[in-house]
């Protein structure tokens, strides 16, 4: 079964198996890389934003590389953003099998 993650800023600290996991990568996708003061490499990277394209395709390998090694039971199906290029504004939406 594919799940369709998006970032949030609502945490349940009670999840538990197939929620927890997808909580945990909508977790990744919220977080800017440089936030968090033990793994610099994690979360969503913002310092590659023009030209559009090229942002999307930079921060695409990093968030599959992200996923995989903090959140190993997601297995990163698709990638595709959310966005006008015109107000800067990218978002990504991750899709993703669940490996428990």
């Amino acid at each position: 079964m594919t799940h369709q993650v998006t970032a949030t800023s609502n945490i349940d600290f009670n999840a538990t198996g197939v929620e927890e996991i997808l909580q945990n990568v909508a977790y990744i996708l919220s977080t800017f890389v440089i936030s968090c003061p033990l793994y610099r490499d994690f979360g969503f990277r913002l310092d590659t934003l023009p030209p559009f394209q090229l942002a999307k395709r930079r921060n695409t390998a990093r968030l599959i590389e992200s996923i995989q090694r903090f959140e190993p039971r997601a297995v990163v199906v698709d990638v595709d953003y959310l966005g006008d290029a015109y107000v800067g504004k990218l978002e990504p939406v991750v899709k993703v099998i669940i490996n428990e």
